[in-house]
């Protein structure tokens, strides 16, 4: 188990996970991104960035999602283990590269992406043509699957003030690389709360580990 939390001096201030919160610089190791398969849609355009945003999800069953949004929004650094209170466990670290973001303009849109990412298969488009990639969640299923659902806390001010709300239904995709590892796509369909905003974000990640990150 890694620790890696270090407690607020602050009631309600935002936790550092493995050193990383907002106003802190993180830099991934450059061989983690050089050794990308040449067949890897991802793409990582600086390899050094600042946080200046961090987001919560509790999943519930004692999981929760840590995320930093840097400067550079082509990125997503995200962290999933305990609550960053009690729990100081770290279940993985995972790199997003943002492939596309959409605006559905209608309701009919918005379904029809919902209903594509409930299938065991989705398709992205990309320069190569269509790239096939297979559910990760639910993978031993073969019917339509509901993608999961929670909320983020979103704040921008180290004190951990009030931020935004965002409502995510979200599902998990991989495709084997020629590197034998996998290539993971989220697509994430996000509502933010109180307002009429919503959009739907395909990131395509890599797993990192501890070594890979320096603060």
């Amino acid at each position: 188990m890694l620790k890696f939390w270090r407690k607020s001096k602050v009631q309600n201030e935002l936790p550092e996970v493995l050193g990383i919160t907002i106003g802190r610089a993180v830099t991934v190791d450059s061989i983690s991104v050089k050794l990308l398969p040449q067949d890897s849609l991802i793409e990582v355009p600086q390899l050094t960035f600042s946080i200046v945003a961090q987001g919560h999800c509790d999943l519930g069953e004692q999981s929760h999602l840590h995320r930093f949004y840097p400067d550079d929004d082509a990125v997503l650094l995200q962290i999933q283990g305990g609550d960053g209170v009690t729990d100081e466990r770290v279940d993985e670290i995972m790199l997003w590269s943002y492939y596309d973001v959409q605006y559905p303009s209608t309701d009919h849109q918005w379904r029809e992406i919902h209903r594509s990412i409930c299938q065991k298969t989705f398709s992205l488009s990309s320069p190569q043509g269509d790239v096939l990639f297979e559910r990760a969640w639910f993978d031993s299923s073969d019917q339509p699957e509901e993608p999961m659902q929670y909320w983020e806390s979103v704040s921008e001010d180290r004190a951990g003030k009030s931020g935004r709300r965002i409502f995510q239904s979200a599902m998990l995709f991989a495709r084997e690389l020629s590197d034998g590892k996998d290539e993971m796509l989220l697509v994430n369909m996000e509502e933010v709360e109180g307002t009429n905003e919503r959009s739907v974000a395909f990131m395509l990640g890599r797993s990192l580990s501890q070594h890979e990150l320096h603060i």
